[in-house]
Parts: structure tokens; sequence; C-alpha cells
């Protein structure tokens, strides 16, 4: 168990998959929990962590809306006085052939998945060097600047445009004391990973035999990764992308 005793975190796309078992997790080494989500999920995943004794507060927030990502940011600091920790999962994901793909589905899935991270962490950054103390984790993907997959053109540059903006964002805080990693999910078993086998007409065996552990990754696998480099014992890191994938990238 990692102290995160006292720490404050804000985690968005916490209503379900790995972002509630980030915000699970984290609750549990002890920080104060901003369950963000757009879904309404996000209100079971507070309470379920009120239950288990730990802190939390629910705020519905759209990442892609600066207004709102202004709001939840506020409210935290209202709450809590502090915000220690962001992490930036929320996503979405939709396998879209390049010939028949929209431009509206191409601006959707950037607001989300890469607008979402600049807004969310631009808006914290006040208070972080305030304190002289902060850490942002984001979450890419291996299907960014790693790995291509079929039908997610867009999914892939918002993906590898988020990994680009953690390591230029860790240079530029890095006098104030503020960390900034990246990690890069393999295939995580989630409802995003059911929708998405489905929509490229894949199986979980196919998943798994390219896989050198032989197993699909479960959402804890992630979260570990999450309160490692949010503790102390990740202090000396940042600028990093860390991939989490069981070894599929090492094929």
């Amino acid at each position: 168990m990692l102290e995160l005793k006292d720490k404050v975190a804000i985690v968005t796309g916490a209503g379900q998959g790995i972002g509630r078992e980030i915000a699970l997790i984290l609750a549990k080494n002890g920080a104060k929990i901003i369950v963000s989500d757009v879904t309404g999920k996000e209100e079971d995943v507070a309470k379920e962590i009120k239950n288990s004794g730990g802190k939390a507060q629910a705020l519905k927030c759209d990442i892609s809306n600066e207004k709102e990502v202004k709001e939840m940011i506020n409210s935290a600091i209202e709450k809590f006085d502090k915000v220690d920790i962001l992490v930036n999962n929320a996503g979405i994901c939709k396998a879209c052939d390049i010939s028949e793909m929209q431009e509206g589905d191409w601006e959707k899935m950037i607001a989300v998945d890469l607008k979402g991270v600049f807004l969310c962490s631009r808006a914290v950054l006040p208070k972080m060097k305030e304190q002289k103390y902060g850490k942002i984790v984001n979450i890419s993907s291996i299907a960014g600047s790693i790995v291509a997959w079929p039908k997610l053109c867009h999914y892939a540059a918002a993906k590898a445009g988020v990994a680009g903006f953690t390591r230029n964002l860790a240079f530029d805080v890095a006098p104030y004391g503020i960390n900034v990693n990246a990690i890069c999910p393999g295939a995580i078993e989630t409802d995003m990973l059911d929708k998405m086998l489905k929509e490229l007409g894949m199986t979980r065996e196919q998943i798994i035999q390219m896989t050198p552990l032989r197993r699909i990754g479960e959402p804890k696998d992630i979260a570990n990764a999450v309160v490692f480099l949010v503790s102390e014992k990740a202090k000396q890191i940042t600028g990093q992308v860390l991939v989490v994938d069981g070894g599929y990238t090492i094929v």
C-alpha cells in the first residue's frame, strides 16, 4: 500500500472501467477523490468509496467543455482546498474506416481524447504551481504511437497526441515540482473492449495469442501503475510513457 493520505485526486471518466478502478485504488491508499464522469455513474462510485470509509465527491463533467472543466476544478478546490493529483482517464473509442469517417467523427474523438486532457491539465495547473507540487497521469494507448489497429486513425491520432503532450508538459512544469507521465494500456477487460472487438470482428482469443503473458489486462493493472506514478516512490519519474500491455508491443 502506498501512502496517499490527505492527497486530493481528480479522476476523469471514473464512472466505469479503468477510471472506476483508479478512483477506488487511490481512495484505498488514502486519497480524497473527485469522481468525474459524464454518464451519471460517478455517483455510484463516489458512494462506493464513502461506504468503504473514504472521502469522495461526484462531479458530472464533459471534459471537452471548457466551462464545465473549470467548474469541476473550482468545485474540487472549494471542497478540499487543493488538488494534488489529476488522472486524465476519460476517453471514447469508436471504429470507423477512414474512407467513411466524417469530419464530426474526427472532431469528437479529438475533442474528448486529446482536447479534454489539455483542458483539464491547464485548469489544474495554477493550483499545482501555487502548491509547488502536483502529479498528472494521462491515459494514452498502445494504439497511439506504438502499434496500429484497423479503423482507428482518429483514436490513434488523439492518443499519440496525449503522449506528445505529456512529454512537453512535463518539461514545462518541472520547475514547479509537478510530475507528468502517461500510461499506454493494451487490451483491458472493459465494456469498451467488448464494443471494439465486435466492431473490428476480433475475438479475445486472438488478442491473448498475440500477448506474451497470454492474458488480457484488468483495470486494476492500470490503476496500480497510476498509484505508483502519483506516489513519492516515483518522484524522480516525469515525462515518461509507461506501457502496460502484457508484452503485446514486444512481439
